[in-house]
């Protein structure tokens, strides 16, 4: 027997949740996934399409936009580099943001040349 990490309760080993309180056990199958959150992933493909998206614009940047565009194509790639170094979830997100973040990275420069 075990005991309840919400109550206190005593409970059953192969028990997945209290039947007191109704807490989750350590051990329970229907623990929430461990790797991380999305709180990095999402803005870092968030900017990514927002600076691939400004690359369309058929328009000469003047020296404001390519700052702009070159600090929130910097911004992808950190997010998503922090994201794949540190956590497991939204890894596909990463990636994407961190690819989108130095294509326009490199638009944004190659618009200057």
């Amino acid at each position: 027997m075990s005991f309840c990490r919400g109550c206190g309760h005593q409970i059953h080993e192969t028990a997945q949740s209290c039947p007191q309180c109704g807490a989750v056990t350590a051990h329970s199958t229907l623990a929430p996934a461990q790797g991380g959150s999305l709180w990095l992933p999402v803005p870092s493909l968030v900017c990514g399409v927002i600076v691939a998206f400004a690359l369309f614009d058929p328009s000469d940047w003047d020296q404001d936009q390519v700052v702009g565009c070159a600090l929130i194509a910097v911004v992808a790639i950190v997010l998503g580099g922090i994201s794949l170094a540190k956590q497991k979830k939204g890894a596909g997100m990463a990636i994407a943001g961190l690819i989108l973040g130095v294509v326009g990275l490199l638009g944004a420069i190659g618009s200057q040349l």
